[in-house]
């Protein structure tokens, strides 16, 4: 059985028609239909209705679509394989993450991961948390950066990166928190609370919520967001503190405002990479997903070595 038969018939399966498939494989109309003849004769059985318009496949077509698309797949992984072997390696991968990733370390990673693999196409998806598990299992992205709260409806596997402090976000002067080097927990619970995450959502446990409940805290939670410089915004004009993880804070606009460490936490922000083990890897996303675990993690956080987390 020959690679070229495989080949055309798939075209012809993918495209409608024996003319479109020879357009899109740069054959000739009489090579597409003597390599499905072929292809025919080799099965002993017939695998393309030529009377439907446009062509439709037997019975015995269906069969045998799956295996022959699976031989082309194997096929161009194992040509990725050797590129990136011979430091030639060449396809596409697509990434998903949430804002402050995205503005934290994406770029950087981008930056040394293109340099080493520029015939690498990446393309990225910004979303938040609770989406990106979604856009996995859905194959949207084949690798998502996200924290490990809330944990990920879809069972996906996972590699912990970093984890970072949550911080309390409070007015730079003339507030009862402003100008300490720490505050402690029960301090900020004090006080109306602005923190990530969004009631629309449902009753999904982000680090912060985690973190009042394990200390015994009901704060009052007047807003909650997914953005950090919204967070900032609503600090600052006077709805509450803002409770959010350190490296949000880290890339917003401070103006006016303090990130203040909160000694006592007992829960930290965990980012990690996540995918879904039940698809394919092509070569690219493995090989990205190397250049992630092996990156120096961003400021205002630190790397963690093992796969125990802090919540």
């Amino acid at each position: 059985m020959r690679l070229e038969w495989l080949t055309s018939f798939v075209a012809v399966v993918d495209n409608g028609g024996f003319a479109a498939a020879a357009n899109a494989t740069y054959r000739s109309q009489p090579r597409v239909s003597t390599h499905v003849a072929e292809l025919e004769r080799r099965l002993g059985a017939t695998v393309i209705d030529r009377h439907e318009r446009p062509v439709k496949l037997t019975a015995a077509g269906a069969a045998f679509l799956t295996h022959a698309r699976a031989v082309l797949r194997h096929l161009e992984a194992g040509g990725l394989e050797v590129a990136a072997v011979l430091d030639l390696l060449r396809g596409s991968v697509s990434l998903g993450f949430y804002p402050s990733v995205g503005a934290a370390f994406v770029p950087r990673l981008l930056r040394e991961f293109t340099r080493k693999h520029p015939d690498v196409t990446v393309s990225l998806l910004e979303a938040p948390t609770t989406l990106l598990g979604r856009a996995l299992r859905e194959g949207k992205v084949e690798l998502a950066l996200r924290p490990v709260l809330p944990a990920p409806v879809e069972p996906l596997s996972s590699h912990v990166l970093w984890e970072e402090p949550l911080v309390a976000v409070v007015p730079a002067q003339g507030h009862p928190l402003s100008g300490r080097d720490r505050v402690g927990l029960a301090e900020v619970a004090a006080h109306r609370i602005i923190t990530i995450g969004s009631t629309t959502e449902g009753n999904q446990q982000f680090e912060t919520q985690e973190a009042f409940r394990r200390a015994g805290l009901d704060p009052d939670i007047v807003l909650q967001t997914n953005e950090p410089q919204t967070l900032v915004a609503l600090t600052r004009a006077g709805f509450g503190v803002g409770v959010t993880n350190a490296l949000a804070m880290s890339i917003s606009k401070l103006q006016g405002i303090a990130a203040v460490p909160i000694r006592d936490a007992l829960c930290m922000r965990q980012v990690a990479l996540f995918w879904d083990d039940r698809r394919d890897l092509q070569p690219a996303a493995r090989v990205l997903i190397e250049s992630i675990r092996s990156a120096p993690p961003p400021e205002a956080t630190a790397a963690v070595p093992a796969q125990i987390g802090s919540c």
